[in-house]
């Protein structure tokens, strides 16, 4: 093997796992197409097989097409929900609003223009702090979340 590919595939191993430190490792193998397993070999250093680096490369050139920031507020949504789950309902409501004021002054602190999906955060949990809470989520087995509402305290 020359230096040329070694090295590409290095550059693939460090952008793979920039996205799983990002996201997860569940999550980058399911957009790349390959077994968690596979993926996590990889960037343990194993080689993949041609087949899997035909997939790793497809995945790194749709990924570098993407916008730096893909935040959806749904996304945001539910791993703040992730966050609070343990906290005892009738004390989520608050917890969601002060990690949303604690977000808002970091964005501030950094001299920094809050990104839409926070502002639409804001719109719901600081507006409407005392009845605010999240959207109607589907089925609890699809792997979103259960409601966060008010409405569980």
């Amino acid at each position: 093997m020359t230096d040329r590919p070694l090295g590409n595939l290095e550059r693939l191993r460090e952008q793979v796992t920039t996205r799983v430190q990002a996201t997860s490792l569940r999550a980058v193998a399911r957009q790349v197409g390959m077994s968690p397993t596979g993926l996590e070999k990889f960037l343990a250093g194993g080689t993949p097989y041609t087949r899997s680096r035909q997939k790793l490369q497809d995945w790194a050139e749709r990924e570098t097409g993407r916008p730096s920031s893909d935040l959806t507020l749904e996304g945001v949504e539910i791993a703040i929900g992730a966050l609070v789950r343990d906290i005892p309902a009738e004390h989520r409501v608050e917890a969601i609003a002060r990690l949303v004021r604690t977000l808002r002054a970091v964005y501030q602190g950094q001299g920094t223009s809050p990104p839409d999906w926070l502002d639409q955060l804001s719109a719901t949990w600081l507006d409407e702090e005392a009845g605010g809470g999240w959207p109607e989520r589907g089925d609890p087995d699809s792997g979103e979340l259960d409601d966060l509402d008010a409405d569980d305290a």
